[in-house]
């Protein structure tokens, strides 16, 4: 090997930020909540100091810095703990390598050579295996109890927001219950303008959308069905929209997002919907 191709550098993406938990444990999680698929997870030890290198989707390789730590029951040790079992959930292929410290030192510069990944493909895994050692009981236990995906944010999903909402949405987080409110009025104008009826909340969307004489419907669906979406609108409004309009309620962002994309749905289903044939054309 020519002292050139030694020191070339990997050309890998780096996450994290070394001695930092939080930074290196939020990369791993931000990569599965956004879709990417990790498939081979490698954790690189040096004495108590722990990186991670993830192969992600077609073969691409991230690093994450060596943020996280075993031997002690520190902020390192629970993040180590807490991100082995959320891969090991997730399906990935985990095994732990042995590195040198200026290993580890190239790593946290995000300086990594094409030889250091020659070397560490070279290397065989440490045996007997040992990094379920680092999961503490607790996170063990969180599979059972299905609080294991708790810790990761509640995100937008924008992709699949209908367009009539994306200013809403794109504004939630920092006015989640005006953005609410907004959001039923909106709809409750939008059907009062396509039928001409003038009654407000769960009134107004019975006579839209259920029963013989409602004035909106969809195609291709029986009658059963028509009335089952017809009752999500007067059954979110009275559930959601009443209570939250005369009341200052708890924040609770999970609660928050999931009602909005509740009324996501709805507005999805408002917009599919045509008139009558006898109310005219829509």
């Amino acid at each position: 090997m020519s002292r050139r191709e030694k020191y070339e550098m990997a050309g890998i993406e780096y996450s994290g930020l070394p001695g930092i938990t939080k930074g290196c444990r939020d990369a791993v999680l931000r990569l599965l909540q956004y879709g990417d698929c990790i498939t081979k997870v490698r954790i690189l030890s040096s004495a108590h100091e722990h990186g991670l290198l993830l192969t992600v989707n077609v073969g691409d390789l991230i690093a994450v810095k060596s943020g996280f730590g075993s031997g002690y029951r520190g902020e390192g040790s629970r993040g180590l703990s807490y991100v082995l079992k959320v891969l090991e959930a997730y399906g990935a292929d985990i095994e732990e390598y042995q590195v040198t410290p200026e290993f580890m030192e190239r790593l946290d510069y995000s300086a990594l050579t094409k030889s250091d990944l020659d070397a560490l493909d070279a290397t065989r895994p440490v045996r007997p295996s040992r990094w379920h050692e680092y999961i503490f009981e607790e996170d063990w236990d969180r599979i059972s109890d299905g609080t294991l995906w708790r810790e990761f944010p509640p995100v937008m999903p924008f992709a699949i927001i209908e367009t009539r909402l994306t200013d809403l949405a794109l504004s939630f987080w920092e006015h989640a219950d005006e953005c609410l409110i907004t959001a039923y009025r909106r709809l409750e104008d939008i059907v009062r303008d396509r039928t001409g009826l003038t009654e407000h909340g769960a009134k107004l969307f019975s006579q839209a959308f259920v029963g013989p004489t409602a004035k909106l419907s969809w195609k291709d669906i029986d009658a059963g069905e028509q009335t089952g979406r017809g009752n999500l609108f007067t059954a979110a409004f009275m559930a959601y929209r009443n209570r939250r309009a005369h009341r200052e309620l708890r924040n609770d962002r999970d609660g928050q997002l999931r009602e909005f994309l509740l009324l996501n749905q709805l507005y999805v289903l408002e917009k599919e919907s045509s008139k009558r044939i006898d109310d005219g054309p829509r």
